[in-house]
Formats: structure tokens, C-alpha cells, sequence
């Protein structure tokens, strides 16, 4: 059950469809399946783009779920509290900040490289060399 409870649900099989939905049919009494709604409202809240729908939307979530008994749940909601502005800036541009933590990590790396070097041009060269992907056949024609 653990696993059909981590699919999404439509790449579920027919027995694990079955079992989802008995589990869910018990939502009053079981809080395994009351998470399991909030999981799936949650996910469907952060699917929309509009963001006054979804600022509003998530709100209401983050207040229905507290009120609910599934601690779980809560820590979830605290987390959502905490980075609300950001989760909903989110859904608007669907964008991370992966592209800055992979600068980050040149910039790290052309660190360790011009380890030593007293200035700050040194640096910036070596950054350059390693992120610039130059192309050095056009100066000189053994380089690969």
C-alpha cells in the first residue's frame, strides 16, 4: 500500500486503483487516506498559474489542514507558511534556482583551480576558462 500511496494516481495499476480507493473511501476515520486527500488538493492547487488563485486557494488549504488532525500534515503546512511568497512566485514562472546553484558550483570550482592566486583578476580568469567554454582551435590549431 505504501508504494501505490507515493505513485501518482493516474500511473496506477487496476489492484493498486482498487486498494487506493478503499482506503480513500474511508477518509472519516483513516488519517492515511485524509493526508492522502491533502496530498492530492495540494498538488492540485499548485498545478493553476493564476497566482491571486492560487495565493488564495493555498491559504485556505494551509487553514483547513491545520484544523485537521493529520500532525503530519502540519509540519507540511508550516513549511508551506514559511515559504509562501516563494511557492506562489512558483507557480507563475515554474522556475528554480538551479541555474544559479550550477554558477555557483563553476564558481566554486574556479576557486579550488586559482587557489594561491593573490588577485582578483587571477580569479576571474579562471572562471572564465573553465565556464566560458571557449574556443581555442580558432587561436591555435593543436588546441582540441
Amino acid at each position: 500500500m505504501r508504494w501505490t500511496l507515493l505513485k501518482d494516481a493516474d500511473k496506477l495499476n487496476l489492484a493498486q486503483l482498487t486498494d487506493l480507493e478503499a482506503l480513500v473511501s474511508q477518509y472519516t476515520t483513516n488519517r492515511t487516506a485524509r493526508a492522502w486527500l491533502y496530498r492530492e488538493q495540494l498538488r492540485d492547487i499548485l498545478e493553476r498559474k493564476q497566482i491571486n488563485v492560487v495565493s488564495e486557494m493555498l491559504h485556505q488549504w494551509c487553514t483547513n489542514v491545520m484544523r485537521s488532525k493529520v500532525e503530519p500534515m502540519k509540519d507540511v503546512v508550516r513549511l508551506v507558511r514559511r515559504h509562501f511568497d516563494g511557492i506562489v512566485a512558483w507557480t507563475q514562472t515554474r522556475q528554480t534556482n538551479g541555474f544559479i546553484e550550477a554558477i555557483n558550483g563553476l564558481f566554486q570550482a574556479a576557486k579550488r583551480k586559482a587557489r594561491g592566486y593573490a588577485r582578483f583578476e587571477t580569479m576571474r580568469t579562471v572562471l572564465f576558462l573553465i565556464a566560458g567554454k571557449l574556443n581555442f582551435a580558432a587561436f591555435n590549431a593543436h588546441a582540441r
